[in-house]
């Protein structure tokens, strides 16, 4: 007897639907851009954020999410080690990112 086939579209939609979540509060985040400046739970979040999406893209086969996602990463521990400042450029790199991510799980 054989082992039964694995579905794996039931799962992988509800990945989708989670990240699709995680990418609308990493949006919301970064238009109230004063919490991303000053350190806040806002920054935390979207560091948290986009380390989720890196390993999850990695582990559902979804490549350029790990990769956009460590982007985003990068930027984020750049700015809390203060290597980088929060200005206007960086704002618009990070939505231009999470533009990319969003792209990504459009049905």
């Amino acid at each position: 007897m054989s082992e039964p086939v694995l579905d794996m579209s039931e799962i992988i939609d509800l990945y989708k639907e989670d990240a699709r979540g995680m990418i609308a509060r990493m949006q919301d985040v970064l238009k109230t851009w004063s919490g991303i400046v000053s350190g806040s739970d806002a920054r935390k979040d979207l560091r948290r954020w986009s380390h989720q999406l890196r390993g999850s893209g990695r582990t559902y086969g979804f490549r350029s999410v790990t990769r956009i996602s460590k982007a985003i990463e990068k930027i984020v521990i750049a700015l809390e080690s203060q290597r980088l400042t929060a200005d206007d450029r960086v704002r618009q790199s990070l939505l231009r990112k999470v533009s990319l991510l969003e792209s990504v799980f459009k049905s």
